[in-house]
């Protein structure tokens, strides 16, 4: 498949609207695709995923999410130049369209992996209703897989590992009253300020692990107070979102984020992921990396590398779209990069 074919899939994709919640639509398109492909095709809720014929070989899985965040206006494909803008270009239909074309493509006979292709569901969504877990608990023999290459963006460049997140909420109480009387109240809002302006300068913390830099952050983004103008507020919910490096448990990484939270707050995971592990010493991972010689970095938002490293299998982000480039309202994918990231797979994988 060539670029304009490649282009023209994207195109297609970005037209099938896939909102989290919303993908019956676009997992029936990926099925039809794959029924020529012979092996097998097995479904899991909104979930599809491709067997390909077993031959003892080592098992590798190439895995994107169908889904994307609400649109912003740009649910419809436009071709700018040499780009395709629209939702989910780059994060990440472009990868799910290489992961078609490959598939198309590839002599499944003569690979030197036993290949598994999952394309599944509800990724943007809380990390308990992802569509990776309930297709790994419903197929178990993907947990014996060698090797997993998630088509996240990365412009080209391979990401290892990812950053774990933490959602939690948090609860400062106070005491409703008239606001023309508000000393028989208590402000929430008052008795927050002082930890508001402190936890929303924390710094970002810089880290390098195996020589690739990772970046931990917190940030407060949402806040709500208030009943009505008249009413002085009687409690004030912050969230706060923790992404925490590859070198933290998830253990570690909420008690670090309940020392940040007065004993006199309320405080609730609401959501919660794993940080991925870094396997640039997994001998498939570093084989990659030195056969192509391409940039490697760690990948600083959360993805499912971070499922498949828990479960013990080595996995690395590889795709063509621009990480920079996701959720955001002009979000693009370069055509430009759509090729060499299928070539650079069916390379690899071919014996």
């Amino acid at each position: 498949m060539n670029d304009t074919a490649l282009a023209e899939l994207l195109e297609t994709l970005i037209n099938i609207p896939s909102e989290t919640g919303g993908e019956a639509e676009i997992v029936a398109f990926v099925q039809d695709r794959l029924r020529d492909r012979g092996g097998e095709i097995l479904r899991s809720g909104n979930s599809v995923v491709w067997r390909g014929p077993q031959r003892s070989r080592p098992l590798a899985v190439l895995a994107g999410h169908l889904d994307t965040v609400p649109a912003q206006g740009n649910g419809t494909a436009r071709r700018v130049d040499d780009r395709i803008v629209g939702l989910g270009s780059s994060d990440m239909k472009s990868g799910v369209a290489v992961m078609l074309s490959l598939l198309e493509s590839i002599d499944p006979a003569i690979a030197r992996f036993d290949l598994a292709f999952a394309f599944y569901d509800a990724e943007e969504g809380p990390a308990d209703g992802n569509g990776l877990g309930r297709v790994l608990a419903d197929m178990p023999w993907l947990r014996s897989a060698q090797l997993a290459v998630l088509l996240e963006p990365t412009d080209l460049k391979i990401e290892l590992g990812c950053n774990g997140a933490l959602n939690a909420e948090v609860r400062v109480p106070g005491k409703s009253a008239h606001s023309a009387r508000p000393w028989t109240g208590v402000n929430a809002v008052e008795q927050a300020v002082d930890w508001l302006q402190a936890v929303t300068r924390v710094p970002i913390v810089r880290k390098k692990l195996d020589g690739i830099e990772f970046v931990e952050t917190l940030q407060v983004t949402t806040l709500r107070a208030g009943r009505a103008r008249n009413v002085v507020p009687d409690e004030l919910v912050a969230n706060l979102n923790y992404r925490f490096t590859p070198d933290m448990s998830l253990e570690q990484a909420e008690r670090a984020l309940r020392e940040r939270v007065p004993k006199s707050f309320e405080f609730k995971i609401v959501d919660r992921a794993p940080s991925g592990k870094v396997c640039l010493d997994a001998p498939v991972v570093r084989e990659f990396v030195d056969r192509f010689g391409l940039e490697v970095a760690g990948k600083q938002g959360w993805t499912d590398v971070a499922r498949f490293t828990t479960a013990g299998i080595p996995a690395f982000n590889f795709g063509p779209g621009i990480p920079e480039q996701a959720h955001q309202a002009g979000e693009y994918c370069p055509v430009a990069n759509l090729e060499p990231a299928r070539r650079m797979l069916a390379e690899y994988l071919a014996r």
